[in-house]
């Protein structure tokens, strides 16, 4: 929140009573009303901002408008990394001073979520027949189904092929065609269900090198097409490895296919591990593939739908487009504030964090790339709020330094 001021007047002698009042332990409360004071017979800008050692005022700003008074109230920010609160944002920022001065964070737009395509590749080799094909089945029967998933994108694709053309039933290229290609949904939902029931479990190996290169081909070849897009593979099976050449049956090279994967545009690998399955050496290919490890429900296959739940959510976990800015005026991406309304109608400012790194456990967001921003990603703790706000809307303003985590 900024106060605006009309004139300045004494700043060195304004900033040394700051200082000494900030440092001097002072409860920040009586800090505000002396700030508040400062600017009301100065003429001075004062910005609130809580840093994590509890410091109220760690700076003061100058407004060097002529005319009048802009006015204003200040917040008392919390300190950041200290849990969910969030710093509170001035949703008056888009007005302008009596004195014709511009106000900052004067255009701003909703953040849109990125889209989420999703690819299944199936395990359908023999040793899934019974429980774990019919559980498998109908989870993901039942998620491509689920209003919750209405408006992501999902293909499907299966492995082992049955009598490949060629007699190689790792050769990746068997792999790299969808058996329905990614769409929306619920209007691919259908056409999903549809293959899924054509499908059965007789396939005689578990070619799992071949299938996964040609599906992350696939994957890769698709985030390629649509860059603002996050694309992910879930790769279910129950089996171990088999009928490759060479060290393609080695959890490593299996593994360095979902690296690659990642390293190369983004696309990220989960992995479901059915029973009958390894699970340490699935929990390998998840964590190559930047999700940690495998989720496991090789005690209970009709687990499967929960999972499938907790992977959209993960996978949607708070990734947003960063918006054009309004006008013709070019974007500044050190001078964009991210806010959060909540469905009560309560807004904050979300501070902005250096990279996931520096999220710590308190509120916060970053950009994807410093140099080249085409994302805003919200740190766990403000993700989490978010997410448990299916009413709120998140924004981004242009024009203003940021609060900082």
């Amino acid at each position: 929140m900024f106060f605006r001021a009309s004139r300045i007047t004494s700043i060195t002698q304004v900033g040394h009573l700051a200082r000494r009042f900030a440092f001097g332990g002072l409860r920040s409360k009586t800090l505000c009303a002396l700030a508040a004071l400062c600017v009301s017979s100065l003429g001075l800008a004062c910005s609130a901002s809580g840093g994590r050692d509890g410091r109220a005022f760690e700076s003061m700003e100058v407004s060097s408008g002529a005319g009048g008074s802009g006015g204003g109230g200040m917040d008392q920010g919390g300190a950041a990394g200290t849990g969910g609160d969030m710093f509170d944002f001035d949703g008056g920022m888009g007005s302008s001073g009596s004195g014709g001065e511009e106000a900052c964070a004067q255009t701003g737009g909703k953040a849109e979520p990125v889209e989420l395509d999703v690819i299944v590749l199936l395990d359908r080799s023999g040793s899934m027949y019974g429980q774990n094909w019919n559980g498998a089945t109908a989870a993901l029967k039942q998620f491509v189904e689920d209003p919750t998933s209405s408006g992501i994108n999902v293909g499907i694709l299966y492995f082992p092929v049955d009598t490949p053309p060629d007699g190689l039933v790792c050769n990746y290229h068997h792999y790299d065609d969808l058996s329905v290609a990614v769409g929306p949904l619920p209007a691919n939902s259908p056409a999903l269900v549809q293959s899924i029931n054509g499908e059965s479990p007789n396939g005689g190996s578990t070619p799992m090198y071949g299938a996964l290169e040609g599906a992350l081909f696939a994957a890769t070849a698709h985030k390629d097409a649509n860059p603002n897009h996050k694309v992910i593979l879930v790769f279910a099976s129950d089996g171990d490895p088999n009928s490759c050449p060479g060290n393609q049956n080695d959890i490593p090279s299996i593994a360095g296919l979902a690296k690659s994967a990642l390293d190369y545009n983004g696309v990220e690998t989960y992995v479901v591990a059915i029973n009958g399955a390894s699970v340490l050496n699935l929990d390998q290919i998840a964590a190559a593939g930047g999700t940690t490890k495998s989720y496991d429900i090789t005690s209970n296959v009709s687990q499967f739908a929960q999972k499938m739940s907790e992977i959209r959510s993960k996978a949607l976990a708070c990734e947003y487009l960063v918006p054009e800015p309004s006008g013709s005026e070019p974007l500044e991406i050190d001078k964009a504030s991210v806010k959060h309304t909540s469905g009560l109608g309560v807004a904050k400012e979300i501070p902005q964090a250096t990279d996931a790194a520096d999220c710590g456990v308190g509120p916060g967001w970053y950009y994807d790339d410093p140099k080249n921003p085409q994302k805003i990603m919200l740190c766990p703790a403000s993700c989490q709020i978010v997410q448990g706000d299916p009413d709120g809307k998140l924004d981004v303003f242009f024009g203003c330094k940021p609060d900082i985590h």
